[in-house]
């Protein structure tokens, strides 16, 4: 009973991460997005789902450009390195424009340098 206790929400958070990536590939952006909330409900510290997050807000675009890089600061500070992150911060100091101007280069070429120095596997 205890090693289902401690499986089946990691068998939802699973369910919810994935399914949120079928949702937005299939353009469903508002079922992606319930699904993303739910693995963050799971899983408050997972990268990608803060990403995605971020990524689905920015694109149905009915919230606040602040609330939206709350998510990818989130994520930049659990993880410093992730490339997506950065680059998706990025795009979204490029949509507020003005002086975010130069934060959205920062943030481009800080993704490009770690995309080029990623190694293509993970550490594990």
């Amino acid at each position: 009973m205890h090693l289902l206790h401690w499986i089946l929400p990691f068998i939802f958070f699973i369910k919810y991460s994935f399914s949120g990536k079928i949702y937005e590939a299939k353009g469903l952006r508002k079922e992606a997005l319930g699904a993303f909330f739910r693995a963050l409900d799971l899983d408050p510290k997972h990268v990608p789902s803060l990403i995605s997050t971020a990524t689905v807000l920015q694109q149905l675009g009915d919230r606040p450009l602040p609330s939206i890089r709350c998510f990818l600061t989130d994520a930049l500070q659990l993880d410093r390195t992730n490339h997506v992150a950065w680059f998706n911060l990025g795009l979204l100091y490029k949509e507020e424009g003005g002086r975010s101007a130069a934060e959205a280069a920062e943030c481009f070429q800080a993704a490009a340098f770690l995309k080029e120095t990623a190694p293509s596997e993970p550490f594990r």
